[in-house]
């Protein structure tokens, strides 16, 4: 009887520690309507992007948080190509998007590119603005 109840708490524990932490989540953010958004590369040049989904009062991305995860998620997109990698955009949130071509990153170095907080494009637009793009961005080089 001991090893029975032995064993039963030793399930319990663990279903109970996987609710408690599945209760702490349920702010409404995954239950909101959200779109897949597509980038267009019409420059004559490959690029590299990276994106940052965000709520109203949340910080939009910089150069900093990019750099910081560099390796990790930024994304590159050849000339005339449309992005297989979907961006996400939540029912009244936002995406900001920061662009930088091939030639900019050859130029200058992380360090330099953080401490100014440049890149050669950075789109950012709420839901609203990209239903109205049919969620599609397109980057012209400009």
């Amino acid at each position: 009887m001991k090893q029975v109840i032995k064993y039963i708490s030793l399930l319990i524990l663990p279903l109970l520690l996987i609710l408690h932490t599945a209760s702490q989540c349920d702010d409404g953010y995954y239950d909101r309507k959200s779109e897949s958004v597509h980038m267009i590369n019409q420059s004559g040049e490959t690029i590299y992007y990276c994106e940052k989904h965000y709520d109203k009062g949340e910080e939009p991305i910089n150069n900093g948080f990019i750099f910081e995860h560099y390796r990790q998620f930024i994304c590159l997109l050849k000339p005339m190509e449309k992005s297989v990698y979907e961006m996400i955009v939540k029912e009244d949130g936002y995406l900001s998007i920061a662009i930088f071509k091939e030639s900019t990153l050859a130029k200058y170095s992380v360090a330099e590119l953080v401490e100014t907080n440049c890149c050669d494009k950075y789109y950012n637009y709420s839901y609203d603005e990209l239903k109205a793009m049919n969620f599609t961005i397109t980057y012209t080089g400009e």
